[in-house]
């Protein structure tokens, strides 16, 4: 383990990285909390790594944000290494080459007074020969540029952006003299990030652990640490703190996320309203999302498409307004996700869970569900059924949009008794177009005279293979002459 030395004479580091208070009249503020290098450090791929926290203090009312800043440090305490950032921010390193200065760009969606909101974890290699009592400051360039765009996206509103950054302190003990490795098998990972799945029976995740010397093999027996599990008890972030004693010192923190189960039993269906998505509940969410992409002329990305906070009710219907619209002849897939409800991660001290950015997709923690997929096939309507001898004629809307009709008949209106039904393909052309004149009425023969028989048809389509089939028709009847 690399000692952060006390021996050195203090470096003087003016460079104009102290800590900035924010302006009053500021609408945004970024904020790094500080605090003693040791309880900051992370390890990271076996290597010791200061992880800073940014957050942002202020409220989007608008539809998008956006935020250009830059961050300088020294290079001669710090190097930065990589970054984390949340999953509500879409976020990139535009500049990370002029030596101590980092440039950052990133965009959210409808954030709602997201006080102390996470935007990303930064992480830096320390310099081995800091003297105890050394400042670690971050400060924020001149330049920052914040902007919010209203529903128009012409209307675009600058904002003024600042800063409170508090500074890190070196302290003068060994930040670690061990590694920490949870053992095999005890929880998986997303890249680099170890997780766990929520078991409400269990009520409690404990994920076992290995301590070993810096070679990552030699184990270090028990008798010389202490160690205590925090935040594990419910979904969200849960932490392990290892603190060393006897011929070691120091203390590791180990973080792992705790998600809620996916949804299951996902059923999804046209209907006259839109696209009808069903799914199981799941224990202990406060809400779920929606998400859905979209297949056209070009392939759409997965959007947090809606919220779903009503957790006794989990079904969702896509189309409903203005705003969540679906059009025929589309093709869409969902996916449904539970999230917890909103609080405050006390080790962290970042708000977590919940409505925490609205509909732009940071409703840790949950899985997704399966994914589901279907073709958007409004319902057709029989307008007309004409008794004929031994047969009827049945008319309905026409339309291109879909393969072809679905007839059903039966001699009940239950459709129980004596139910057949058959289909009627459109013609195509070599581009798989459906070509005029679209068919609009059929007849349905070898009835047996003196018979009521009940009608009924919807449109189906025929996409990469699968048929997808749309809401059943209003109902008629006609006795056979």
């Amino acid at each position: 383990m690399k000692k952060l030395l006390a021996m050195l004479l203090s470096l003087v580091m003016v460079f104009a990285l102290v800590s900035v208070t924010a302006a009053d009249d500021a609408d945004f503020t970024l904020v790094i909390k500080g605090g003693d290098v040791n309880e900051n450090m992370e390890k990271i791929e076996d290597e010791n790594l200061l992880a800073v926290d940014l957050t942002l203090n202020g409220t989007v009312e608008d539809t998008l944000l956006t935020l250009t800043f830059d961050l300088t440090f020294d290079p001669a305490q710090v190097a930065f290494v990589e970054m984390e950032k949340d999953d509500a921010f879409n976020m990139a390193v535009v500049n990370d080459t002029e030596e101590g200065m980092l440039r950052f760009s990133f965009t959210t969606e409808g954030v709602e007074a997201p006080e102390n909101a996470p935007v990303a974890t930064l992480y830096f290699k320390v310099a081995e020969d800091l003297e105890a009592g050394t400042e670690i400051a971050f400060a924020l360039l001149k330049g920052a540029v914040a902007e919010t765009y209203a529903d128009d996206p012409k209307v675009v509103t600058p904002h003024d952006i600042a800063a409170d950054f508090a500074p890190f302190v070196v302290s003068d003990t060994i930040l670690f003299n061990g590694v920490v490795k949870f053992n095999e098998g005890e929880v998986q990972y997303k890249g680099q990030t170890p997780y766990v799945i929520w078991d409400h029976a269990a009520g409690i995740h404990e994920p076992a652990f290995t301590v070993y010397e810096e070679d990552g093999e030699t184990v270090i027996a028990p008798e010389n640490y202490d160690f205590e599990y925090k935040e594990n008890t419910m979904p969200g972030t849960g932490y392990l703190f290892v603190y060393f004693k006897g011929a070691y010192s120091g203390e590791a923190k180990l973080s792992f996320k705790i998600y809620l189960p996916a949804t299951t039993n996902t059923t999804i269906e046209n209907v006259a309203d839109g696209i009808k998505l069903t799914w199981e509940p799941v224990e202990d969410a406060a809400g779920y999302v929606i998400y859905r992409r979209a297949w056209s002329t070009t392939t759409d990305g997965w959007t947090a498409f809606a919220r779903w906070d009503n957790t006794t009710d989990t079904t969702y219907l896509d189309g409903h307004d203005d705003a969540h619209k679906t059009y025929a002849g589309t093709r869409y897939q969902y996916g449904v996700k539970a999230y917890f409800a909103r609080r405050t991660d006390p080790v962290a001290g970042v708000e977590i869970g919940g409505n925490v950015n609205n509909d732009s997709g940071n409703y840790n923690l949950g899985e997704v569900g399966p994914l589901k997929t279907t073709v958007r096939i409004t319902t057709r309507k029989l307008t007309s059924v004409t008794p004929g001898k031994k047969q009827v004629t049945i008319k309905w809307e026409a339309t291109k949009n879909f393969t072809g009709i679905q007839v059903q008949y039966a001699e009940n209106s239950a459709f129980t008794k004596n139910s057949k039904n058959y289909k009627i393909e459109f013609a195509v052309d070599e581009n798989g177009n459906v070509v005029s004149p679209v068919v609009s009425q059929d007849v349905i023969k070898d009835l047996t005279s003196g018979k009521t028989y009940y009608v009924r048809i919807r449109s189906y389509i025929i996409y990469a293979g699968m048929n997808y089939y749309g809401e059943w028709s209003n109902v008629m009847n006609a006795k056979v002459k």
